[in-house]
């Protein structure tokens, strides 16, 4: 997450996310509750893929805010745990936190499990991603906490995928966007992968020019 949150970036953030809600709720005719929650799994995606990104495209210092996908992240945060908060009041006020959490043979009660934890965890970053609570903290202790991004991430993956597959609740099976959600799960860990190979390479790399030099000056 960006550290520097802008108000022109967080309306239009959330114009996208209020937006994209409505869209799911009157034009897929699905409740408000599953609405949030896929809004939230898209946020989560698009922070996600920033980092790849700006590591396999190397950040220009001319590139304006609104042009620069770095600078998104803070608001696409926010955003995230804000809708996926809202996925959960909906739910919790239509039924009882007890029974969001059972663990039985049908699965809902695990993948809400999931779900909470990467709830939690969201809420946390959320809170330590404004400026005077990152003063607070340091800036080695705010990097190591967001570092946690990819495992909110890969909660609420498990949330997702293994209610579309693996729960009987509801007895519907997995629609479009379960599947969509393995999809986005597999680009995320596609891109880390080939981030890291580039970052062995780019290591290396520097090494063996350092190792170089080092006998040259020898």
């Amino acid at each position: 997450m960006d550290a520097r949150n802008t108000l022109s970036q967080h309306l239009i953030v959330g114009i996208f996310s209020l937006g994209l809600a409505s869209v799911f709720k009157f034009l897929l005719n699905i409740s408000w509750t599953v609405s949030f929650a896929r809004v939230s799994y898209i946020l989560l995606f698009l922070i996600l893929i920033i980092g790849p990104i700006t590591r396999m495209k190397k950040p220009t210092k001319e590139a304006l805010p609104l042009f620069a996908p770095w600078s998104w992240r803070g608001e696409l945060g926010i955003w995230f745990t804000l809708t996926a908060l809202i996925h959960f009041i909906i739910l919790l006020n239509a039924r009882a936190f007890s029974s969001l959490i059972h663990i039985g043979g049908e699965g809902y009660g695990l993948a809400n499990l999931l779900g909470l934890i990467a709830l939690f965890w969201a809420l946390i970053l959320t809170v330590t991603s404004f400026g005077k609570v990152i003063e607070f903290l340091g800036v080695c202790l705010w990097k190591w906490l967001h570092g946690l991004t990819h495992a909110v991430f890969y909660l609420v993956s498990g949330h997702f995928i293994y209610f579309q597959f693996f729960s009987t609740y509801g007895g519907g099976g997995a629609d479009w966007f379960g599947y969509l959600a393995v999809v986005m799960a597999i680009i995320i860990i596609v891109l880390q992968l080939v981030t890291f190979v580039l970052m062995i390479t780019k290591y290396n790399k520097n090494r063996e020019c350092a190792i170089s030099t080092s006998s040259q000056l020898s």
